[in-house]
């Protein structure tokens, strides 16, 4: 099994803020909520917020986009050829994808795709709010290992950040990608 970072790793760029503008430009009302989200961002790079926190009240937008499931359906139809070529030549059956991205917006694209592995945060679509933790950096480990065992081990992870290298010691192989240049990295 071959295990992949989803955003700049196998997408090129980040899908969930791809999305975000997809529904700025569909649903122009969200921009009420732009001086509200740019308070937030400061307060992120100040540290006031860490991570989850930030991520659930940036999102709180989808709260307010109707009709959801049909505008991730339809960002997908015209976004799933940002999907790079190197890794649908690679692509196999049993694929992993364990990604921040939220998890109901990634299951279209893995549908597409036809990977049947994904592992990404549980967000409430309605509120942006997350359940549980969000996945990134070891919280990625944690929840690889409680749907696959505390033993399994992967062939290979791909991923574009060093944010990943506790999923990247898990293989036996690790990469990083940037863009389309794919470099073994030695731990």
């Amino acid at each position: 099994m071959n295990g992949y970072d989803f955003d700049q790793t196998i997408y090129d760029g980040n899908s969930f803020v791809d999305f975000y503008f997809y529904c700025l430009l569909r649903r122009l009302y969200i921009v009420l909520i732009l001086p509200y989200q740019f308070i937030l961002s400061v307060l992120y790079v100040l540290h006031v917020l860490n991570r989850k926190q930030y991520k659930q009240a940036f999102h709180c937008y989808l709260f307010f986009v109707f009709g959801k499931m049909r505008l991730v359906d339809k960002f997908w139809q015209t976004r799933i050829k940002k999907i790079k070529a190197w890794y649908l030549a690679q692509k196999k059956d049993d694929d992993v994808i364990v990604s921040a991205s939220p998890e109901f917006f990634l299951r279209p694209a893995c549908d597409k795709l036809g990977i049947k592995h994904l592992i990404a945060t549980d967000m409430d679509m309605r509120t942006g709010l997350i359940r549980g933790e969000n996945c990134c950096r070891q919280c990625k480990v944690k929840m690889f290992q409680q749907r696959f065992g505390a033993d399994t081990q992967l062939a290979s992870f791909y991923s574009d950040s060093k944010n990943d290298i506790p999923m990247m010691l898990l293989a036996r192989k690790k990469y990083f990608v940037d863009g389309n240049d794919i470099q073994e990295y030695q731990a």
